[in-house]
C-alpha cells in the first residue's frame, strides 16, 4: 500500500480529504489527507493522490460509517473501485493513518491548512507529483506541530513553499528593473511582475524596509524560524497568489486567512 492521495472535498462546503492509491485491477487502495476548500460536488469527495494525481470519489454506504475518519486533513489509506469512464469512483473503505483534527482548534492553523489544500486542488496538475504531495503533507504537519508563537511564520513559510513547487515563486534576488542589490535598501514586491523592485524604480509604490524584505526572502524560502511576521507579509502572500496562481479563480481560503489576520 502507498500513502499517495489527498481527499479534498466532502458534501459539506469547505471540506477536503486526501487519499493514496495502489491498483489491483479495478480495485484500488491508496492514501489521503484533506481540508476545507469549498470544492465539494454534491456527495462527492475530491482526492489528490501522490501516485496518480487528482480524482473524484463517492461513498458507497451511509456517511455515518466513514464520517468518523473522513475528517478535514486526515491522512490514511483509501479503498475504492475505479471506473475509467467516470469522474467519480466508489469509495468503500478508509483506513486512518493520521488525523489532524487539532488544526481545527486554532483558526490561524486551520486557515493556513485550508489555503494549502485549496491551492493543490485548484492548481495542481492532473498527473502525479511526488514533490508537491510531500510539500503539502509537510506543511500540514508543520502547522499541526508548531508552537503557538510560531504559527504565523510556519503558516506563511508553508504557503510560500507550496507556491514555489507549483511553479509560481517570485524573483527576490534584487531589483528586477535596475539590477541593484536590495539587501540593505528599501524596495517592494511588484505583484504584477512577480519580483522585487527598488524604491527608485517603484515611485509611488508600497515600499518595504530592508527588514521586511529579508523576512519575505526567508519565508519565501520556506524558513519559518525568525521573528513573527507582520500583517504585511500575509497581504503580500495573498496578493501574489491571487495574481499569479489563482488567475481570476476565487480561492475562498485566502479570504479566511485574511480575516484571521484582522482578528
Amino acid at each position: 500500500l502507498h500513502r499517495n492521495c489527498l481527499c479534498a472535498g466532502t458534501g459539506r462546503p469547505h471540506s477536503k480529504s486526501w487519499r493514496r492509491w495502489s491498483r489491483r485491477g479495478h480495485h484500488h487502495r491508496d492514501g489521503a489527507t484533506g481540508g476545507p476548500a469549498g470544492v465539494a460536488r454534491g456527495d462527492g469527495l475530491q482526492f489528490y493522490r501522490r501516485q496518480h494525481g487528482q480524482r473524484g470519489g463517492r461513498e458507497d454506504r451511509p456517511r455515518s460509517r466513514l464520517s468518523g475518519v473522513l475528517e478535514p486533513f486526515a491522512d490514511g489509506t483509501a479503498t475504492f473501485y475505479f471506473k475509467p469512464d467516470r469522474d467519480l469512483h466508489t469509495l468503500s473503505e478508509f483506513e486512518l493513518a493520521r488525523e489532524r483534527q487539532a488544526l481545527g482548534r486554532d483558526l490561524r492553523r486551520y486557515a493556513a491548512a485550508s489555503v494549502l489544500c485549496e491551492l493543490v486542488l485548484r492548481l495542481a496538475p492532473a498527473e502525479r507529483d511526488l514533490e508537491l504531495y510531500g510539500v503539502l503533507i509537510g506543511g500540514l504537519d508543520a502547522l499541526l506541530e508548531a508552537r503557538p508563537g510560531s504559527v504565523p511564520g510556519t503558516a506563511l513559510a508553508a504557503c510560500w513553499s507550496l507556491v514555489d513547487v507549483l511553479g509560481f515563486a517570485p524573483d527576490l534576488s534584487g531589483c528586477s528593473r535596475c539590477g541593484d542589490d536590495l539587501s540593505l535598501r528599501e524596495g517592494g514586491l511588484d505583484v504584477r511582475d512577480g519580483a522585487l523592485v527598488c524604491e527608485r524604480c517603484l515611485p509611488g509604490g508600497r515600499v518595504l524596509p530592508p527588514g521586511e524584505l529579508e523576512t519575505l526572502r526567508r519565508l519565501a524560502a520556506g524558513t519559518a524560524e525568525g521573528p513573527t511576521p507582520s500583517s504585511r507579509q500575509v497581504h503580500l502572500l495573498v496578493e501574489f497568489i491571487r495574481h499569479h496562481a489563482a488567475e481570476g479563480i476565487r480561492l475562498r481560503s485566502l479570504d479566511f486567512l485574511l480575516a484571521e489576520e484582522v482578528r
